[in-house]
């Protein structure tokens, strides 16, 4: 499988189902299975649709149109496949498209593409018996031929009727001269190229016509015709004569633009020119050694530099930075092909990557001029590789192009698809396509906002259970507070208990501290002994021991109320805490909650925001569609216009040629108007004379009724029913436009040849059965008169059957084989009219070659055409060879090639046997010695009519111009001296040979003796003949070759040293 051109790569993902588009407009869809670095297949994509298909199957044939497709769903259904998506201009889509016709399973789809080629144009430019070879070679065409003006060029396979092309060639021209093609197509709106089709139950016909050229090509029911047409004008690419053909000098045109040379000026030039779509060439220099690079609408498709040989030297010699460099464009109309250039097997690809590399070692630098030169030129490389791909592949046709004929319905054929349909198909298409990707979109934003719901549902239930978790501490906390409350209230009214027991209990010590003082006092007072104040201290010192056991009670009772005071704090400050850890969890409750109601206000405005950009997406691709179809549009338009223009200007061009050759025209029709006006006068002249001679025969006939061979004559006429064919197709001959000449003098001698048979038939009743005989019996004998005329009327049937008979059927024969034969001159004529239109193109003396185009309606010339033709081929052979001697290399291989063009038309003439001036045939014999084969073969010499000088000298083959150089005469090759004579024989008179006088021969004495003056003249004549060929044998080659320096001369003369 080939590969596509380079194009834009797609790298988002896609779809290739059936009834979805893609998301780019135009484009391709290469399939690869596996690692396999080869395609298995291709689809080709207009508007986002899939419109065309191409795949190999496992049979490695290549397919196209439907079969494709199907070979490449199974291919894709069986395998592990990878698909690369490619994008192009719609441009670049319709010229990859016209490359591959057959991809397409419905044609309309090609419609609107911005096709740059007119195929028929291009087709009918080019050779026609090779159009006509290749379009029968194809297995859906029955048959093709080619004409112009009318007249049968060439043809092949078979043709409808009984095989005679002429006959179907008029017919042909008289249809497409009552259509007036051009006309029908303007005035229907049917503008632009195209060609004419004519269906039937049992076939078709296609008819394609540019100017007076016109081709037909017989083919299958449902042939597809523009796949013909595309096919073979891709097959025969390059075959196409073009300016700077053959190695001449391109044609001066206007210079766009000028500068420095080097390789970012080439580069930079290269850009315009593609920018521009300049049809030219980018000069380099202005010298002999100057390079141009050919373009073709900013493509360069050809090299020209005949100084060199390699396109490594033609790209470092374009590159010269000391060289100026021009861009020039070529004048409208001017055909550049790949022919227009001196380096053979030149590619695009080459050339850039010569272009490249050849002024830079830098790996940096050469990368660089690579990716520009990709960037510019990439698709045309990638197109040009198709092309010639694609003129050596053949697609898989069995029988039919149009894979299959239209399905029926109730004894109804369906109607085909029209282009209106197809559009309204496409619009809804793309219409359901943009609601499916909107509905995608929509339900991918559904799954993220249920994606949001869930993780919003998730932190509320996690929040919810925090909450309820932060409850329950909380609650723990107020149990926990309120029993650490119930303690604290305890400890504190035990501490209040033993504060206010040891505050009874200071009071108590204190009154009693001061009853003992008051005892003591009164104690002392009252007894004042030693033994009571004994008592008195023993009592004073429990009463302190009671004192310090209170004190120690008191200080414990006091440091176990402040440690119960201090955890009192304590829990109130954890207290605290947990009350602030409650208002907090509080707070994040309330957070969360603002946060969840912040979370659905910006779900709501995000599917406001969503409504809104749907509406914006919406209105943007209904603006983008429009855009889109208003793009095709007006490049449609764009492309009608210029093919309108093109058209034009081709009109302009035939109506001046047309003008030019109107005052020729007029003085020929007044020529033929006189001469008309002669013949009408001759003509009455004739006719007064024919009604005369029909008086006489009338009057002979009544006359003649009587004679046995007159009545023979007058009553069987069976046996002159064979020249009724021969007749028709002389008739037919004399329509066909060439001299009759030799078919009239061929019929006279064989009228000739059957009244001499006639007169001998009747020799012997005139002789014995003459009126005064039979008057003399009819007196005396009736009856015997009777018997004599009948049995005389019966010899002279008998004799009429048989001699006359026999001479009338060879006869017929004799005229059958000429007529073929003149065939055969016909064709030959036409070749050696376009071997000499070659030549002519090859600088010729036009005068030379008109005088011989002038003779190319004679067949009695053929020989003298044919010798002149070849002179004039080898005179032009013989420069060729002086001049290349003189050149230098480069021009001396252009020179070459025409030499070789030159040698192959002297081939082709000496093939047909017609160089050496004596041609073989049956026709070629009668017109040397003006005797018919029967009578060469069959009758002896002596009883053979004699030839008559007039009509030796109406087939003499002669020409009509006068600058011609070599006499019309048989080529005799005797051995000459230097001065050019010949020896001739002396004269033998053989009396052994030479048979006595009979006595039957006595009455052709005179006969003998006029034959023999005859030939003598004839040998006298040719003898004058040989002496003025000796003549001029020596003079016109001094001149030829006076003729040919001078030419040589004038050509050098115009070089720049």
């Amino acid at each position: 499988m080939f590969e596509l051109p380079q194009g834009q790569p797609f790298e988002e993902s896609f779809s290739i189902e059936e009834g979805s588009l893609l998301p780019f407009a135009h484009g391709s869809i290469t399939t690869r299975i596996g690692r396999r670095k080869s395609a298995s297949g291709h689809r080709l994509v207009r508007g986002g649709k899939v419109v065309a298909w191409m795949a190999v199957n496992e049979e490695g044939a290549l397919l196209g149109g439907l079969d494709a497709r199907l070979e490449l769903e199974r291919i894709e259904r069986d395998n592990k496949t990878k698909q690369f998506a490619t994008t192009y201009t719609i441009r670049g889509l319709g010229d990859i498209a016209d490359a591959l016709p057959e991809a397409f399973e419905h044609q309309v789809d090609r419609q609107g593409l911005g096709s740059t080629v007119n195929f028929v144009e291009r087709l009918l430019a080019r050779d026609l018996s090779t159009v006509v070879e290749q379009l029968a070679a194809n297995v859906t065409v029955r048959g093709a031929l080619a004409m112009d003006g009318g007249l049968l060029i060439d043809h092949a396979g078979d043709l409808p009727g009984l095989g005679e092309a002429e006959t179907v060639c008029a017919h042909l021209h008289e249809l497409l001269a009552g259509m007036n093609m051009e006309t029908v197509a303007d005035e229907l709106g049917l503008r632009g190229q195209g060609h004419l089709t004519l269906h039937s139950d049992k076939g078709a016909l296609l008819l394609a016509q540019t100017g007076s050229i016109a081709i037909a090509a017989w083919t299958e029911k449902d042939a597809n015709h523009a796949r013909l047409i595309s096919s073979a004008s891709l097959a025969l690419e390059g075959e196409l004569g073009a300016a700077g053909h053959g190695g001449a000098k391109l044609p001066d045109g206007f210079t766009l633009r000028e500068g420095k040379g080097g390789p970012d000026a080439v580069v930079s030039m290269l850009k315009a020119a593609m920018h521009e779509t300049v049809t030219g060439h980018l000069q380099s220099g202005s010298s002999s050694k100057a390079v141009s690079l050919v373009l073709d609408r900013g493509v360069p498709i050809a090299c020209w530099a005949p100084s060199v040989d390699s396109i490594t030297e033609a790209m470092s010699m374009l590159t010269d930075p000391k060289r100026k460099v021009k861009l020039i464009r070529l004048p409208a109309g001017t055909i550049v092909s790949a022919q227009s250039g001196t380096i053979e097997g030149f590619t695009l690809s080459q050339c850039c990557s010569e272009l490249a590399k050849v002024r830079t070692r830098s790996e940096a630098r050469q990368s660089t001029l690579t990716a520009l030169l990709n960037e510019t030129f990439g698709f045309e490389m990638g197109l040009q590789s198709l092309q010639q791909s694609r003129s050596t592949m053949a697609f898989v046709s069995s029988g039919m192009d149009v894979a299959e004929p239209l399905p029926v319905v109730k004894d109804q054929a369906l109607a085909a698809v029209d282009a209106g349909l197809r559009r309204r198909l496409e619009k809804s298409q793309q219409a359901e396509d943009s609601l499916n990707r909107e509905k995608s979109k929509l339900e991918r934003k559904i799954a993220e906002l249920e994606k949001k719901k869930e993780a919003a549902q998730i932190v509320a239930r996690e929040a919810s259970e925090s909450r309820q978790e932060q409850v329950e501490v909380v609650e723990k906390a107020h149990a926990k507070l309120n029993a650490m409350q119930v303690d604290l209230a305890q400890a504190r009214s035990i501490s209040e208990e033993s504060s206010s027991r040891a505050e009874r209990l200071m009071r108590r010590v204190n009154e009693l501290e001061h009853q003992v003082s008051e005892r003591a006092a009164e104690l002392a007072k009252a007894i004042g002994d030693s033994s009571s104040s004994a008592a008195l201290h023993e009592n004073l010192a429990s009463m302190a021991s009671k004192e310090a056991e209170l004190q120690a009670n008191l200080g414990e009772g006091s440091q176990r109320l402040t440690t119960i005071r201090q955890q009192s704090d304590d829990e109130e400050r954890r207290l605290r805490v947990l009350t602030e850890q409650v208002s907090s969890a509080r707070e994040r409750h309330a957070r969360v909650q603002a946060d969840l109601i912040t979370l659905k206000e910006q779900v709501h405005l995000h599917q406001v925001e969503l409504e809104a950009s749907r509406s914006e997406t919406k209105a943007a691709r209904t603006r983008l569609d429009e855009d889109r179809e208003r793009r095709a549009e007006e490049e449609s338009r764009r492309s009608h216009v210029h093919a309108e223009l093109r058209e034009l200007m081709e009109e302009r061009r035939m109506l001046l040629r047309e003008l030019g050759d109107l005052g020729a025209r007029r003085g020929h029709a007044e020529a033929e108007l006189s001469s008309l006006v002669h013949q009408a006068t001759s003509l009455a002249e004739a006719h007064e004379e024919a009604l005369a001679d029909i008086k006489e025969a009338d009057r002979l006939r009544a006359r003649l009724a009587d004679e046995p061979l007159a009545q023979a004559l007058l009553n069987d006429n069976t046996t002159f029913e064979g020249l009724g064919p021969v007749l028709s197709r002389l008739e037919h001959a004399r329509t066909l436009g060439y001299s009759v000449t030799m078919l009239d003098r061929a019929v006279e001698r064989s009228l000739q040849v059957i009244q001499s048979t006639v007169d001998h038939v009747a020799s012997t009743p005139r002789h014995l059965l003459s009126s005064e005989v039979m008057t003399l019996l009819e007196r005396q004998v009736p009856q015997t008169a009777g018997a004599v005329r009948g049995l005389a009327r019966w010899s002279v049937q008998q004799r009429l059957e048989h001699q006359l008979g026999d001479t009338v059927n060879h006869v017929v024969v004799d005229l059958e084989h000429l007529l073929e034969e003149y065939d055969r001159s016909i064709t030959m004529l036409r070749r050696i009219r376009n071997v000499l239109e070659q030549v002519e193109r090859l600088g010729a003396p036009e005068h030379e070659v008109k005088a011989l185009l002038a003779n190319c309606q004679r067949p009695e010339a053929l020989p003298s055409l044919a010798q002149g033709t070849r002179r004039l081929i080898q005179v032009a052979l013989d420069d060729i060879y002086l001049e290349a001697d003189q050149r230098d290399a480069g021009e001396a291989m252009g020179l070459e090639e025409t030499a070789k063009v030159l040698e192959d038309l002297i081939a082709q003439i000496d093939a047909s046997g017609l160089a050496d001036g004596v041609p073989l045939g049956n026709l070629w014999d009668f017109q040397r010695d003006g005797l018919l084969p029967f009578e060469r073969d069959s009758i002896p010499e002596s009883q053979r009519l004699p030839v008559t000088e007039g009509m030796l000298e109406d087939l003499e083959p002669h020409l009509l111009a006068a600058e011609t150089v070599e006499t019309i005469a048989p080529e005799i090759k005797p051995v000459t001296d230097d001065a050019g004579w010949a020896a001739l024989p002396a004269p033998s008179i053989d009396e052994s040979v030479m048979p006595a006088p009979s006595p039957q021969s006595v009455g052709t004495t005179v006969t003998s003796l006029e034959d023999e003056r005859a030939a003598l003249e004839a040998e006298l004549a040719r003898i004058d003949a040989a002496w003025g060929h000796r003549e001029s044998a020596i003079t016109p080659l001094t001149s030829a070759k006076d003729a040919a320096l001078n030419d040589l001369e004038s050509r050098l003369s115009e070089l720049e040293f």
